[in-house]
Formats: structure tokens, C-alpha cells, sequence
């Protein structure tokens, strides 16, 4: 049996290099129009999926192969990242060109705050006219045994794309809300007081306390970061009156997909995320009155087999670096016993 790439000898039909790389090209191009159920593949050639299955097999077979499919995972897990990687929302992210150095002038004479070289724990920068932030890597390491592979239980690719994705967007998130944690305290640095959120519940006075933080400054609170335990607070507010939350405007739940956006009250966003610690919720301006995420490597996949181990796998990594610029534009609010979590 052929596909029309590889001849009855998994031997790729091709005259010289040069057709050998569009084969490949065209390649990726089916695996990737596959991975997205959003594409409509009307009027585009058909693959039965012992086909497709056939296809992955043999590409996973050569170096040129497993390039292929990971050129052709990169762009479902950038676009992921965008749409569901909730922390980016907070800041400006900025794609640096080649040899460009991620320094930026500073409006307001205040301490940034920026997340270390190696990735690890925030720290404060003097005061001065600009601000160098620190890049770091971000790596995802997904693998999968050949044994599964040849038996074809899963899509090898729509299994690497959604671990390598969960974790990016993790760590992402872990990094900069950690960050924001940082800045929006006062005593750690920041222009900001933290806020006592009441035990029993996150209530409106709470939000407005925390949102006033940033308001007065002369900025504007666009957007309340927060674990679900106090999305659920906020949720109960309707059982307390019995007419319903007027104050929260609820989205449909494909952008709660997408954004992680759950609602909009006073004219900012409701973002929902695992990573923000519950009992905490953050308040920010838009995201040039906060800070910016340099992205000196957008993703980029490599592959990484572990012969001695039967495994196939590849290396998903991007350097970013993470700094909040204006501490004045984010706030926070805590609470001192967290309950439900």
C-alpha cells in the first residue's frame, strides 16, 4: 500500500533533495490540518486515518521525518499558548528581533520587578531610567513509548502537543504570577498595599478595595486574576439576594475555553487560573501600564528519542523573560485562612 509520498517499500517518492523537502513540507501540512478540528479540509485532498496513521509511522522512522512533525507541532502550541495561556493577558509581549537587548525606558520613577535569569524567584530593581529584564528557557519535554505508537492507541502528535502545551503554559503562569505577587506587595517593594480579603468570602467591597489600589494612580482596572475558589464566592452572591449577580456579565463558554475568561464585573475581566494561589486575588491595568514578556525564541521543537529507553520524544522549549515595569498597576488582595482549598 502507498500513500502517494512513500513507495511499497516506506521509501519516499522523491527525484532530489529539493522534492524530498516539498514532500515533507506537504507532509506536515496534513498532519497539522488534521490536529485542528476548527479547519474545515472541504475542497483539500482526503487521507483515510490507516493512512495517516501510515504516514506518522514512517516519518518517525528518519531525522527529516521527526523534524517534519515537529515543525508541524509548533503552531498548535503557539496558538494555544495565545488564547489560553491566561498570564500573558497581564502583560505585553514582545517579540524581540535578532541581537535586540530586552531593556526598557522606565515612564515613572518606581522599582520593577522581574523574574530572575534562572527562572526562579522575582526580585526588584533599582530605580533609574530603564530596566533590563532577564530572559530564561521554558522547556516541555513530551515522550511517548514506540510500543503505543505501533499500536496505535493514540495520535502520537495530538498526545505530544497537548502535555508539551500543559506544561509551557504552566510554568508560564506559575512565573509571571509570582511576579505580580511580588509587585503588588508594598513590604516586598511594590507601590501597592495587599488587601485583606474577608475569610468567609470574596465580597464587592473587596474588589473595589483592591481595584481602588490601582485606580489611584490614575490607571484603569481592566482585569481581576483569580482561583476558582473565589470565582466560586463571587458565585454564590446570587443565592444571597435570590435575583442573581447583575454586577457579573457571564461569557459564553467557548471563550471561558479560549481566555479563560469568566465573566466581566465593574467593567473588568473575571480570568480564572489554577496557578493563582487560592485566597489571593490580583487586580491590573492594561497590560502597557503593567509590564512586558520578551520573547527572544518564540516555540520551537526539536527531536529528543530515548532509544535505550524505547521512547520518542521531543524537546518543546522558548526563552522569554518576564517584568513588571510599573509596579503602580497591579494590586492585590489576600486572604489569611483559605477555605475550600
Amino acid at each position: 500500500m502507498t500513500t502517494g509520498l512513500f513507495n511499497d517499500k516506506g521509501e519516499m517518492n522523491a527525484t532530489s533533495v529539493a522534492d524530498a523537502v516539498s514532500n515533507l513540507a506537504k507532509y506536515a501540512s496534513v498532519i497539522q490540518n488534521h490536529m485542528s478540528s476548527s479547519q474545515s479540509l472541504a475542497g483539500k485532498p482526503s487521507y483515510t486515518e490507516q493512512q495517516k496513521d501510515d504516514m506518522v509511522k514512517r516519518a518517525l522512522q528518519t531525522t527529516e521525518g521527526k523534524i517534519a512533525l515537529g515543525q508541524a507541532m509548533a503552531l498548535p502550541i503557539r496558538r494555544n499558548l495565545d488564547y489560553q495561556g491566561v498570564a500573558r493577558r497581564a502583560l505585553v509581549v514582545d517579540p524581540l528581533p535578532n541581537g535586540a537587548l530586552a531593556v526598557y525606558d522606565r515612564d515613572i520613577d518606581v522599582a520593577a520587578v522581574v523574574v530572575s535569569a534562572n527562572g526562579s524567584a522575582p526580585e526588584s530593581q533599582v530605580r533609574g531610567d530603564r530596566v533590563h529584564v532577564p530572559e530564561f528557557e521554558i522547556v516541555s519535554n513530551p515522550v511517548v513509548r514506540i510500543r503505543e505508537v505501533k499500536m496505535r492507541r493514540f495520535n502520537v502528535i495530538d498526545r505530544a502537543v497537548q502535555k508539551a502545551r500543559q506544561e509551557i503554559q504552566a510554568q508560564e503562569d506559575a512565573n509571571v504570577f509570582a511576579a505580580l505577587d511580588f509587585a503588588a506587595d508594598a513590604t516586598l517593594g511594590g507601590e501597592n498595599t495587599a488587601q485583606d480579603i474577608v475569610d468567609g468570602g470574596l465580597t464587592r467591597r473587596d474588589l473595589v478595595e483592591i481595584s481602588t489600589q490601582v485606580d489611584r494612580w490614575d490607571l484603569v482596572t481592566t482585569k481581576f486574576f483569580m482561583n476558582i475558589f473565589e470565582l466560586n464566592d463571587i458565585r454564590m452572591w446570587s443565592s444571597q439576594n435570590g435575583t442573581g449577580v447583575a454586577d457579573v456579565d457571564p461569557v459564553t463558554h467557548r471563550e471561558i475555553l479560549q481566555t479563560g475568561l469568566y465573566g466581566r464585573i465593574f467593567g473588568a475581566d473575571i480570568i480564572v487560573s489554577k496557578i493563582v494561589t487560592p485566597g489571593t486575588v490580583f487586580a491590573c491595568a492594561d497590560p502597557e501600564f503593567v509590564g512586558v514578556m520578551p520573547v527572544r525564541q518564540d516555540i520551537e521543537t526539536l527531536p529528543a528519542d530515548e532509544p535505550k529507553r524505547l521512547m520518542l520524544g521531543w524537546i518543546v522549549s522558548e526563552i522569554i523573560g518576564i517584568g513588571v515595569v510599573n509596579p503602580r498597576g497591579v494590586a492585590a488582595g489576600r486572604k489569611s485562612q483559605v477555605l475550600g482549598s
